[in-house]
């Protein structure tokens, strides 16, 4: 396993109850718009890439035939069992397993979904071209994630503090990006919805719990962002809160 799975793996384990309690994870109302956007039939057979706590596959569950959940981190796995188990759902399945290196031979799925994990992949085309692989012809993928700035300095800006709450962190790509890598690997697009949200500061640095010396380094940062947005972030003031907005995107796609 390379370094930085290896850092992944040990950053989601020991932050496995805080990602469990997300705000973002959990959003019940963009749980259901990437369930709308697929337009079950009931009949499907679907992996749910880096499945974490479970959240998704549990959404998915009532209106598929059958979830596969595959997550690199055991501490994510053992929390999405009994999420699934004390929910007394029956038709997912949780394995351990590699985006970069998925565990099928064949193309068994009709969806591949990935939600607010892709910018954690070392090889990201190589993870397309995986998803992309155990899809069958007609299959959808949907990739759903935070993405940063067209503005190529404020991007960098972003990812710049986002490896540092987060050494497990790779990119946080431009719409743009995303976009190409997908055509890259013969994948249309269906379907983009953009979203957002709002971070209060404190709660996202201990959801992350990084180094104090990096917590004041992104915090000086973050100050520096409000002349000009700098990060693209529109980071600012709510009465004593620090707040800044996620810019969000789902993205549908099939294999022709």
């Amino acid at each position: 396993m390379r370094n930085s799975k290896k850092v992944a793996v040990h950053e989601f384990g020991r932050r496995s109850k805080a990602y469990a309690t997300s705000s973002t994870l959990i959003d019940q109302t963009d749980l259901d718009t990437v369930v709308r956007l697929l337009n079950l039939s009931g009949n499907e057979i679907v992996l749910d890439v880096a499945t974490g706590t479970g959240n998704l596959a549990m959404t998915l569950s009532p209106h598929v035939k059958r979830v596969v959940g595959l997550d690199i981190t055991p501490g994510m796995l053992e929390m999405a069992v009994q999420a699934a188990h004390e929910r007394g759902i029956d038709n997912i399945s949780n394995h351990g397993g590699d985006v970069e290196h998925l565990p099928f031979r064949y193309s068994p799925f009709n969806v591949v979904t990935c939600r607010f994990s892709f910018h954690h992949f070392p090889e990201p085309l190589k993870s397309i071209s995986e998803m992309a692989r155990i899809l069958k012809t007609g299959g959808k993928l949907v990739i759903e994630d935070i993405v940063s700035s067209q503005d190529q300095a404020k991007s960098e800006y972003q990812n710049t503090m986002e490896y540092l709450r987060d050494p497990s962190h790779i990119r946080h790509y431009q719409i743009s990006e995303l976009k190409q890598m997908l055509r890259d690997e013969g994948l249309d697009v269906l379907d983009i919805v953009n979203g957002g949200t709002d971070f209060d500061f404190n709660h996202w640095i201990g959801i992350a719990d990084p180094p104090a010396k990096n917590v004041r380094r992104i915090w000086d940062m973050m100050m520096d962002s409000m002349d000009g947005d700098l990060s693209g972030l529109n980071v600012r003031w709510d009465d004593d809160r620090l707040i800044f907005r996620y810019t969000t995107v789902i993205m549908v796609v099939i294999k022709r």
